[in-house]
């Protein structure tokens, strides 16, 4: 039996997010399906929301919590950084994916048809925003993968598949996605449509 179990689909960003952050820390692990709003899904998170995590009797629900449990209770690479301030950029970027990113790209756009101009607009107009704080660097926070990049990876990537025109320009952005593509916890956990 793995480490860790992992209920959810690669489908949902946050489930690949914390299938990702396994994949960079070397922890053996078990993508398991979750029949979605079941009373069994119930029972392991009480929104029946993706992922879950279980780890010996305990069990970690929201994205927040598992990733800061994988990084912190398991060896590997830490996926957070030791410097207080880089730490706050970190979690800024998480911020914004959870209440912004997700909520007006992921969600907004649609998979089951094409998008509107205003579905359209309202990704790209939060898809600007964030390709203007992408400084300079390798990662989002500096020269090390953090957490953030695991968050904003699947999202970027959910939009690429969905309506690949609203990242057109968005040359920060792009740079940085096409780097982060070619990490094997990225392309290991992509997700392809039945």
């Amino acid at each position: 039996m793995a480490l860790v179990r992992i209920h959810g689909y690669l489908v949902s960003t946050w489930t690949r997010t914390a299938v990702m952050t396994c994949i960079e820390k070397g922890i053996e692990h078990e993508l398991v399906p979750v029949a979605r709003g079941s009373a069994e899904h119930a029972a392991l998170h009480p929104f029946t929301r993706m992922p879950v995590l279980e780890h010996e009797g305990t069990v970690v629900i929201e994205g927040l919590a598992i990733t800061g449990f994988l990084d912190e209770a398991f060896d590997g690479p830490a996926l957070q950084p030791s410097d207080a301030a880089d730490r706050a950029r970190m979690r800024e970027w998480m911020s914004l994916c959870g209440d912004y990113v997700f909520r007006d790209v992921v969600r907004t756009i649609p998979r089951d048809r094409p998008a509107t101009d205003e579905e359209l607009a309202t990704a790209r107009g939060v898809l600007e925003r964030v390709d203007a704080r992408i400084e300079p660097s390798p990662f989002l926070v500096g020269d090390n993968l953090t957490l953030a990049d695991l968050y904003l990876a699947p999202q970027v990537s959910n939009a690429r598949e969905k309506a690949s025109e609203v990242l057109d320009s968005l040359d920060a952005l792009n740079a940085w996605f096409a780097a982060v593509a070619e990490r094997d916890s990225f392309r290991l956990t992509s997700y392809v449509m039945p």
